[in-house]
C-alpha cells in the first residue's frame, strides 16, 4: 500500500499498477497476488487506509481539545503545515506531504476514488461545520465557514504545485497562515496560536 501512495503521489493513478509496483518492490507479480486480489483491491486498501489516517483518525485526535476555537486553530496549524524555506524553489515540504491527496482530488471522476474523496470530504467539512456550530454560529454561516476553511486548504494546496512562485516563504509564509487563520477562525486565539 505504500507502494501504491507514493507511486500515485508521483504519478497520479494510473501509476498503480502490478507490474511497476512489483518492480519497485522487487517482487514477482505472483507475489503481489498473494496480498491483493487485483489491483482494484490494492487501490480500495490504500484510499481507506488514506482516509482513516488523513480524515479520521486526525478528526479523533481533535475531539481531545476542549475548545472548539482552539481546535480548529490547530488543525489549521497542522493541515497548513510549516512555512517553506526562503531558499526553496517550490513548497516541495509542504506539497510533498500532500501529494497524494492531491493525486486522489485529482482522480475525483474515477469510480474507485469518487466514492471514498466525496466520503472524506464531507467528514471533513461536517466536522468544521460542528465546530462552527460549538462556536455558536447558525447552520447555514457554519456551513458557510466550513466551505470557506476546506476550499482555502484545497486551494492552498493547489498553488503550492501549479503556482509555488506565488506562494510566500519563510516568514512571509508564516505571516499567511496567522492571517489566514484569523481570517476563518472567529476571536483572537489563531493570532495567540501562532505567538501574536
Amino acid at each position: 500500500m505504500e507502494a501504491a501512495r507514493s507511486a500515485m503521489a508521483e504519478g497520479g493513478i494510473e501509476a498503480v499498477a502490478v507490474e511497476p509496483l512489483a518492480r519497485r518492490l522487487g517482487v514477482t507479480k505472483g507475489s503481489f497476488y498473494w496480498h491483493f486480489e487485483d489491483r482494484k483491491a490494492l487501490l480500495n486498501a490504500t484510499l481507506e487506509r488514506w482516509e482513516k489516517e488523513s480524515t479520521e483518525a486526525r478528526i479523533s485526535a481533535s475531539r481531545r481539545i476542549f475548545d472548539p476555537r482552539e481546535r480548529l486553530v490547530r488543525l489549521g496549524e497542522e493541515v497548513f503545515g510549516d512555512a517553506p524555506l526562503d531558499g526553496e524553489a517550490s513548497g516541495q515540504g509542504i506539497f510533498s506531504r500532500h501529494a497524494f491527496e492531491l493525486a486522489v482530488s485529482d482522480a475525483a471522476e474515477d469510480p474507485l476514488v469518487r466514492p471514498v474523496l466525496r466520503r472524506v470530504i464531507e467528514h471533513r467539512v461536517g466536522y468544521l461545520e460542528e465546530c462552527y456550530r460549538e462556536l455558536g454560529f447558525s447552520l447555514e454561516e457554519a456551513r458557510h465557514r466550513a466551505l470557506l476553511v476546506y476550499a482555502a486548504h484545497a486551494g492552498t494546496l493547489r498553488l503550492f504545485r501549479d503556482a509555488p512562485h506565488l506562494v510566500p516563504r519563510g516568514e512571509g509564509y508564516t505571516y499567511y497562515r496567522r492571517h489566514l487563520l484569523s481570517t476563518l477562525v472567529p476571536g483572537d486565539r489563531a493570532g495567540d496560536a501562532e505567538g501574536t
